[in-house]
């Protein structure tokens, strides 16, 4: 051990470096775990408003002892709903809760904890708003017996400084305010996007894919999880942990690895002379920037969905006024984007072929497009909105008064 001042100096520095720089959070941890010794010293935090743990660093930890507790242990870890209970600044001694006997019947240290070299722990909550509950503990093995008093007593002289500390940047921590990806951004996608943890949890479902929810039973979102068919749930969340395995790999070998995707098709159990319903999921990681080279915030699953029977939605105010097209061209332009013919399109409207037909040139000619293809691939890459299409607005109205 060093408890030196000047090892208390330069970890008091590291701490307010966090502010500037969150990779500073692994070298603080670091140079505190060469200060106190034992197995290992560990942050992680729960977001507030998910209840999901959003983030998890330490110091003697090896990637796969992170992964084994975000993917697996962490949901029975008994030590952490003591410690939710607890004040701020209060400190959890494990042993003083969970004895010898206790600790030789439960899964968490029989299967987790003591295999990977750990006994001991010795935990207080850094901070706990409705942000966020960030936690800081010590790891100790069997032979080193639980954290001593002088160790106790140095970490309480830098409590205050971490507390600040993870105070004033406690957007580092969570998912709700972090910079992983734009939300608005995301919820601006015309097509059904999902953000969520490796285990299931959801951190962002965009517009589209909340109006995706309304329309199939093969994705659903319960108590802030995603919900698949009990077939394809186990499927995905396996691969999601696989996903998660190989970029906290890669990550922690300096050599980030965010570009493997997966696919999942799913089918509904038809009912005797229904047709099936069919959704298709394609998924990936999408990595903080700021945690290259270091772990701490996880990465999230980036979800895109793809339902056969889903209708687009074409912004008709966007085409307004980037086109400076009518609001019967709008129609026509919507429903070109979900696939209906021309001849379609005028039966559903009530209107002559030929008025369809001249509004779609008027649609080319205002669009620079040529044909029909091409102006439905400008359309569908077009960017979304929560507009509603104007389709949906008065289907009463018809085309021979609308002037294009």
């Amino acid at each position: 051990m060093d408890l030196s001042q000047a090892r208390f100096d330069r970890i008091v520095n590291l701490i307010y470096d966090t502010l500037d720089n969150r990779g500073a959070w692994r070298c603080m941890l670091d140079s505190l775990h060469e200060a106190i010794g034992g197995r290992a010293v560990h942050m992680l935090a729960f977001d507030g408003e998910r209840g999901a743990l959003s983030y998890s660093d330490g110091a003697a930890m090896a990637p796969q002892i992170d992964l084994e507790y975000i993917q697996k242990y962490q949901f029975i870890d008994p030590r952490v709903g003591v410690l939710r209970q607890q004040s701020t600044g209060d400190w959890l001694h494990c042993h003083e809760h969970f004895d010898d006997g206790f600790a030789a019947s439960h899964p968490f240290y029989q299967e987790f904890l003591i295999p990977h070299g750990a006994r001991y722990v010795s935990a207080c909550k850094l901070v706990d708003t409705p942000e966020a509950t960030v936690i800081f503990s010590c790891l100790r093995s069997s032979g080193e017996g639980p954290l001593p008093a002088d160790a106790l007593a140095f970490l309480d002289r830098l409590r205050p400084h971490m507390e600040r500390a993870v105070r004033m940047g406690l957007a580092q921590f969570v998912y709700s305010t972090q910079a992983l990806v734009g939300h608005a951004l995301v919820d601006k996608l015309r097509q059904p996007v999902m953000l969520l943890t490796a285990t299931g949890d959801v951190v962002l479902a965009n517009a589209a894919a909340r109006s995706l929810l309304a329309s199939t039973s093969l994705v659903q979102v319960v108590n802030g999880k995603l919900v698949l068919p009990q077939r394809y749930r186990t499927s995905f969340l396996m691969q999601c942990g696989e996903l998660e395995t190989r970029v906290r790999n890669a990550v922690a070998q300096g050599k980030p690895d965010d570009k493997e995707s997966r696919a999942l098709h799913m089918r509904s159990e038809a009912a005797s002379g229904a047709a099936a319903d069919a959704l298709y999921a394609f998924f990936t990681m999408l990595v903080p920037e700021h945690t290259l080279g270091s772990f701490g915030l996880r990465p999230l699953v980036m979800l895109f969905f793809y339902h056969p029977t889903s209708v687009q939605v074409i912004d008709s105010a966007l085409l307004t006024a980037a086109f400076g097209l009518s609001y019967a061209e709008c129609r026509i332009a919507s429903m070109l984007a979900d696939g209906v013919p021309l001849k379609t399109i005028a039966d559903l409207l009530g209107v002559q072929y030929d008025t369809v037909r001249k509004q779609l040139l008027s649609i080319y000619q205002k669009t620079a497009t040529n044909r029909q293809p091409e102006l439905v691939r400008l359309l569908m890459n077009l960017p979304a909105s929560t507009l509603q299409r104007a389709l949906k607005d008065g289907g009463s109205r018809r085309l021979e008064g609308d002037g294009a």
